[in-house]
C-alpha cells in the first residue's frame, strides 16, 4: 500500500527543526525502499519551512504511522498535525531516479473531494487522464487519496514541477477536475521541496 503523509509544522519551530535534521535523515536512512518522495513544505519565496510531504510505501496504516511517530522531527514536537492518507500513485516515478529540471519550482497539490463524489468523478475520468499525461514533466508524481481499503476515492495529489506559483495555480485550474467545480471541496497548494532519501 502507498500512503501519502503530508505534516504542518508548529509556528515558531524552525530552530528546533534545523537542530533535529541529523536525526531527521537518519530516520529516513532506514527507509530507503519505502520511500518513493520525500521533502519539507516551504514558504513560496523558500526562507522557512512550515512541513513535510511524503509518499511512501507500507503495508498498512499501521506501519505508515509508525514509520512517522517516530520521526525525530515527530518526537521533538515539531508537527502541529499529521495527515496520513492511502495513495495510488499514477505513474512509476521515484525521487532516487527522477531526472531533476534547472530553474523550477516544485508543489504538491493535495485536493479533498466532496463526499460520495465517484458519480462527479466518472464523466470527467478520461479528460481528467489526458490532461494530465499531456502536462509531461510538469507532473512528477500523481493519484488517487483513498479510503483505507482502497475502494472509494476522497481526493487527489499531485507533485507538480513549474516555473513558480502562478504556474502552479493554473495548471490545476484547467484541470477537469477542478474546471467542473463541485468535486473538490478542499484544494491546498503548497511549495515542495526535493529533500533527503
Amino acid at each position: 500500500m502507498h500512503w501519502m503523509i503530508k505534516c504542518r509544522s508548529k509556528p515558531g519551530t524552525g530552530e528546533l527543526r534545523k537542530a533535529t535534521i541529523p536525526a531527521h535523515r537518519a530516520h529516513l536512512d532506514k527507509y530507503p525502499d519505502e520511500t518513493w518522495f520525500s521533502g519539507p513544505l516551504f514558504t513560496d519565496d523558500g526562507e522557512s519551512a512550515i512541513g513535510s510531504l511524503r509518499f511512501i510505501e507500507f503495508p498498512d496504516r499501521a506501519a505508515a504511522e509508525a514509520y512517522i511517530n517516530t520521526d525525530p522531527y515527530s518526537l521533538a514536537g515539531i508537527f502541529e498535525n499529521v495527515d496520513v492518507v492511502r495513495w495510488r500513485p499514477s505513474l512509476e516515478h521515484r525521487q532516487r531516479s527522477y531526472d531533476r529540471q534547472e530553474g523550477t519550482q516544485q508543489f504538491i497539490v493535495h485536493c479533498t473531494d466532496v463526499p460520495d463524489s465517484a458519480d462527479l468523478r466518472a464523466p470527467l475520468r478520461l479528460a481528467h487522464q489526458e490532461y494530465l499525461n499531456g502536462l509531461g514533466r510538469q507532473v512528477i508524481a500523481r493519484g488517487p487519496l483513498l479510503t483505507d481499503d482502497g475502494e472509494t476515492t476522497i481526493g487527489s495529489a499531485f507533485l507538480i514541477d513549474v516555473a513558480d506559483r502562478a504556474a502552479a495555480e493554473a495548471l490545476i485550474a484547467n484541470e477537469p477536475y477542478t474546471k467542473a467545480g463541485g468535486i473538490y471541496d478542499h484544494m491546498t497548494i503548497d511549495r515542495w521541496v526535493f529533500g533527503h532519501v
